[in-house]
């Protein structure tokens, strides 16, 4: 399996040095991000040869694109979602990487709420309707299942993928999430185990031993620091065909955190030397 890293590590700095640090750190893909406020390392709207040059520099460092990471970014009900497209096309971006929206549901008596119900649905229509769109430019997209949203669990992941378009979106699956949970919290090995069927592309952290919704310090999510059973998720991992990347994705030292480059370049070399004989 490959292990790639997300430049939102590198969010406050430009993509040559993020795809140098990357590289150097012996990562073979990336997530390339759309995400103004974090990691604008890709602007829509540019002419072709914007992409090709980018397409180019990526290829040079030895790597490739995992997917187009738009949280934040990128909105499906754009009337400019087909420039994002047309970018991933250009770009030979396989998938765009976003998050589901909606409300997470209050679960009573082994059934998921009406209004759970009706805000899963309208997530549902979004999806499907971006996916005939992305279908077009032969681009897939991987939703993450995450706290406080519609799809954040085994069972919301079970039930939105029954009304999804389950060729052309899927899941990006992110176990820190199904671990902050609260309450409601679900073994990630075992949730990945039940939905693997679905996973387009796969990220990796570690996480404090908290189960509460906020997300940790970037040390507690650097991989073999935190309290995740990392060794048991990156070998069902390895068994999901169709996501040959696991993807490192830390927030907290992304643009407007005040991190230095040699810091971060330390926690991806950190991150890389911990998963690389987990994941290979």
């Amino acid at each position: 399996m490959k292990l790639g890293c997300s430049t939102i590590l590198y969010g406050g700095y430009s993509l040559d040095e993020t795809l140098d640090g990357i590289a150097q750190a012996g990562y073979r893909a990336i997530e390339l991000c759309a995400r103004p406020g974090m990691a604008p390392h890709l602007e829509i709207g540019k002419p072709d040869s914007h992409y090709r040059a980018i397409r180019d520099k990526i290829a040079s460092r030895g790597l490739t694109i995992e997917s187009i990471g738009g949280t934040g970014g990128i909105s499906m009900t754009s009337d400019d979602f087909p420039k994002v497209l047309e970018a991933a096309k250009i770009l030979g971006a396989p998938v765009i990487a976003e998050g589901a929206g909606g409300e997470s549901g209050m679960v009573e008596d082994e059934s998921f709420s009406p209004e759970y119900e009706e805000s899963l649905k309208g997530v549902v229509d979004i999806l499907n309707g971006a996916a005939e769109q992305a279908a077009e430019f032969g681009v897939k997209l991987s939703i993450k299942p995450h706290v406080g949203t519609a799809i954040y669990s085994a069972r919301s992941i079970l039930r939105a993928m029954r009304d999804l378009n389950r060729e052309w979106i899927g899941i990006n699956y992110d176990p820190s999430h199904i671990w902050r949970s609260g309450s409601r919290a679900e073994d990630p090995v075992e949730t990945l185990k039940k939905v693997k069927q679905y996973v387009f592309t796969l990220r990796i952290r570690d996480n404090r031993e908290s189960r509460e919704r906020p997300i940790g310090s970037v040390e507690s999510q650097i991989p073999g620091k935190g309290a995740m059973d990392l060794p048991a998720l990156a070998a069902v991992m390895k068994t999901i065909d169709r996501a040959p990347c696991a993807t490192l994705e830390i927030v907290g030292t992304h643009r407007g955190t005040g991190y230095a480059l040699e810091a971060i370049q330390d926690i991806v070399e950190q991150s890389s030397a911990y998963l690389e004989p987990l994941l290979y």
